[in-house]
């Protein structure tokens, strides 16, 4: 397991390809934060593919470019699914919102509930 820390997010990499990624409260997450947090995966585990939990501290936002990384087909040609996770109602919305618009190329869900997303990621491992 490998922690990887920056001043927008906090990464971490778990030996079974669980990663929980987590955006800092306040901050602006984009589209260079994607890129270097999927490099930092692949050099850790190369030739690897990812299950992403996507969280946040608290309230962040998220760039049109960021966004547009996340869920192009270089970014998930290393992610096999990816969970966001809020118990936040606006971001809630904002993920519902996310996902009819950009349409990843992966399996991606929205959960409420911290628990019920991770047990969704490990039945897609």
């Amino acid at each position: 397991m490998k922690t990887f820390e920056t001043d927008i997010y906090t990464m971490t990499i778990h030996d079974d390809g669980l990663i929980e990624f987590r955006v800092k409260k306040n901050k602006t997450f984009r589209e260079e934060d994607v890129w270097q947090s999927r490099d930092q995966s692949v050099e850790y585990m190369p030739g690897r593919k990812f299950f992403v939990l996507m969280e946040s501290e608290e309230n962040f936002n998220a760039t049109v470019g960021a966004r547009r990384a996340g869920a192009s087909e270089e970014y998930t040609h290393h992610v096999k699914a990816v969970a966001m996770y809020s118990s936040r109602m606006h971001e809630s919305i904002m993920g519902s919102i996310y996902l009819k618009i950009s349409k990843p190329k992966v399996p991606t869900k929205f959960f409420d509930d911290r628990e019920k997303a991770i047990a969704w990621l490990r039945s897609q491992m």
